[in-house]
């Protein structure tokens, strides 16, 4: 793969964690537990360094690292808080869409890891971010788990 290649596929987990933290700062206005409203600070900040360590992947490879959120992002954090505005229960659904968007950064990033034409040196870089966005994954599931037998 050529590094512009490499650099186009690194742009897109760039964007999709982008779209995380962006997701998570909204819900933050939305939700009414006081300690989520932490928690989800705390995630969006894990999700915007992954995207800026990420970024500087790109930057080391010539290349310019161009992220805008994706179409998928934006409908599930669309369809997410238009769920949340009618549910009962606000902050069940929006930890719910948001497990969903830790399940996208954590599919993408091991997608990426398991490329072949990925250069050995990014591999490296990402598994150590790929660490960071499996806690986060977890975290939210298991939130995600007991809210719903809650």
């Amino acid at each position: 793969m050529s590094k512009s290649e490499e650099n186009k596929e690194l742009c897109e987990l760039i964007s999709i964690n982008k779209d995380a933290a962006d997701f998570y700062k909204d819900a933050q206005k939305k939700v009414e537990n006081v300690n989520l409203c932490a928690t989800f600070k705390n995630l969006e900040i894990i999700h915007q360094s992954v995207a800026d360590n990420i970024s500087v992947m790109v930057r080391q490879n010539g290349g310019k690292a161009d992220a805008d959120n994706t179409i998928a992002g934006k409908t599930a954090k669309f369809f997410g808080e238009l769920m949340a505005k009618v549910s009962n229960d606000v902050d069940e659904t929006l930890v719910s869409h948001l497990e969903e968007a830790e399940d996208r950064c954590l599919h993408s990033i091991q997608n990426a890891l398991e490329d072949d034409d990925i250069a050995p040196a990014t591999k490296d870089a990402l598994a150590n971010e790929y660490a960071s966005l499996q806690r986060t994954h977890d975290y939210m599931k298991e939130m995600k788990d007991y809210m719903k037998a809650a």
